[in-house]
């Protein structure tokens, strides 16, 4: 098959000339000539034949559309675009059909922004919940460390009264020995008895007295008497003169007071002086005359 080739530039000076002819190749290669006069010449077209010369045309026709889409319009066009323009209208490509409505980049752009919405509204969420878990577990943590303290304080109260209970009872038991030590009888004092025996309780106590106070077992003892000055004295059997210096006087008198509960004392009169409580004051007493009647050389003590 014979394809007939025309030249297509104007200026070429063999289009005007009668006698030029165009070569045709025929399908063996070999050339022959044919007269271009009374016919209109064709130059052979081949159809292209490579896919990445298409693809590439396609891709310059798109990319310029999608500037003029970006751009709002249409701008001049440079030397590159205009060869590429030429390369696609060679090719019969076409710009229609890749331009977007706007009604499509507004649902896009809806699309998107929902899509982000949701991302930040799920990130949100993710972050109160975060905060919600760290301020529990927050909390938590103060609950128990409050539970904590308040158990060892309770603990340490708890043990502070046991060992001030343990103190007091030691304190307790303490005295009640050095008491019982302080009233321990290992002497049986003689008492001088005009008028019937003493009571016991009177009797009891001149024992822990001679027994407790260093040099009193040797000292001469006043019990029982007449008396109508004093019937709740001498006469009743619960009261007693210890005779004695004056520093031994001290010492009865001391004990008495130190143990007066013990001794059962009601009073004490020493020196022209009078005490009624281990805790008050000693009080003068009139004038009687003589030592022995103020008392000076003896102790005199009532028991209840």
């Amino acid at each position: 098959m014979h394809i007939a080739q025309t030249h297509a530039a104007r200026n070429d000076p063999a289009q005007n000339d009668p006698a030029h002819t165009d070569l045709v190749g025929d399908d063996d290669g070999s050339g022959a000539t044919t007269s271009s006069h009374g016919t209109h010449g064709r130059r052979r077209i081949s159809a292209p034949h490579s896919r990445i010369a298409y693809s590439l045309g396609i891709s310059m026709v798109c990319a310029l559309a999608a500037v003029n889409l970006l751009t709002g319009g249409p701008r001049q066009a440079t030397a590159d675009e205009q060869s590429s323009v030429a390369v696609a209208d060679a090719l019969g490509i076409t710009g229609s059909g890749i331009e977007v409505s706007p009604s499509e980049d507004a649902a896009v752009l809806e699309q998107l922004a929902a899509s982000r919405a949701q991302r930040d509204g799920e990130q949100a969420a993710a972050a109160a919940s975060q905060a919600q878990a760290e301020q529990a577990a927050a909390e938590a943590k103060a609950a128990e460390e409050a539970r904590l303290a308040a158990e060892a304080a309770a603990a340490a109260e708890a043990a502070a009264q046991a060992e001030a209970a343990a103190q007091a009872e030691a304190a307790a038991a303490e005295e009640a020995a050095t008491a019982a030590a302080a009233t321990a009888v290992s002497v049986i004092a003689k008492i001088s008895n005009s008028s019937g025996p003493v009571r016991p309780q009177a009797q009891e106590a001149a024992n822990k007295v001679v027994s407790n106070v260093p040099g009193a077992d040797g000292i001469t003892i006043g019990g029982t008497r007449a008396s109508a000055a004093d019937p709740g004295g001498h006469p009743s059997g619960l009261a007693l003169d210890y005779m004695c210096s004056p520093s031994l006087g001290d010492a009865i008198a001391e004990y008495h007071i130190a143990h007066w509960d013990e001794l059962g004392v009601e009073y004490i009169i020493w020196q022209q002086r009078m005490l009624s409580s281990p805790g008050g004051s000693w009080k003068m007493m009139e004038n009687r005359g003589s030592p022995t009647a103020n008392h000076m050389d003896h102790v005199h003590v009532n028991y209840r």
